[in-house]
């Protein structure tokens, strides 16, 4: 698509997800779909308005099919990557995963994984309270893909530069439960990049485990 009618497409769809009725809504992102899926634009002009309207459909049972689509098509260009941390992404798809299955919940999945490529997105994602349970009961549920992007956002939560000693998530999960359930996940349905990543996630694990007990033990300012 010339990059004129995008950018008229995108700014249309914007205004009804902004300000139209739900059925406008819908038609829109119906729209998106159409346009942004099948050949996503490596650098689409996403407003934060748009990115706003296509998150807050995730929470739509309606919507939330194309919108998972949409997001994850707009996610492949790093640039709205920020936009969608900015739109609140990360804690929204965290919070609607878990009542999604097969497809949608693996876009889904996939989209976070995008967002946590900035530094934005990684430290929404460290400090949700759900995260680490929920990703943990995904990376149970699902397989293959679906199984390798809930392991990924769990190694960006206790992977390197991730939960630091004055970080809440201490209280989260403790590391050997999640642990166990990786090494579970493993034995069962994961791509290649999915075991990589569970191998590199199970060594940040038992570090991580190491600097917890020492600051139990030494409790440091």
């Amino acid at each position: 698509m010339h990059s004129n009618d995008l950018k008229e497409l995108l700014h249309l769809a914007e205004l009804q997800l902004t300000n139209g009725s739900e059925t406008e809504q819908l038609s829109a992102l119906y729209l998106l779909e159409r346009s942004l899926v099948p050949d996503p634009p490596s650098d689409p002009v996403c407003s934060p308005e748009l990115m706003r309207g296509v998150v807050a459909n995730l929470k739509n049972k309606a919507g939330v099919k194309p919108a998972t689509k949409i997001l994850l098509a707009l996610c492949l260009a790093e640039a709205n990557r920020h936009v969608a941390v900015e739109a609140g992404a990360v804690g929204t798809v965290v919070e609607v995963v878990m009542e999604l299955d097969g497809a949608p919940a693996e876009r889904a999945l996939a989209a976070l994984e995008l967002t946590c490529t900035v530094s934005g997105g990684a430290a929404e994602l460290r400090s949700h309270a759900l995260a680490v349970p929920v990703m943990v009961t995904m990376m149970g549920k699902m397989t293959g893909r679906g199984k390798e992007y809930a392991i990924s956002a769990l190694a960006v939560i206790y992977g390197s530069g991730g939960v630091g000693s004055d970080d809440e998530q201490t209280l989260h999960a403790p590391p050997e439960e999640v642990a166990r359930a990786v090494t579970l996940a493993l034995q069962g349905d994961c791509t290649a990049r999915g075991r990589r990543k569970g191998a590199q996630l199970l060594k940040a694990l038992q570090e991580y485990g190491r600097i917890d007990s020492t600051q139990e033990g030494n409790e440091q300012p």
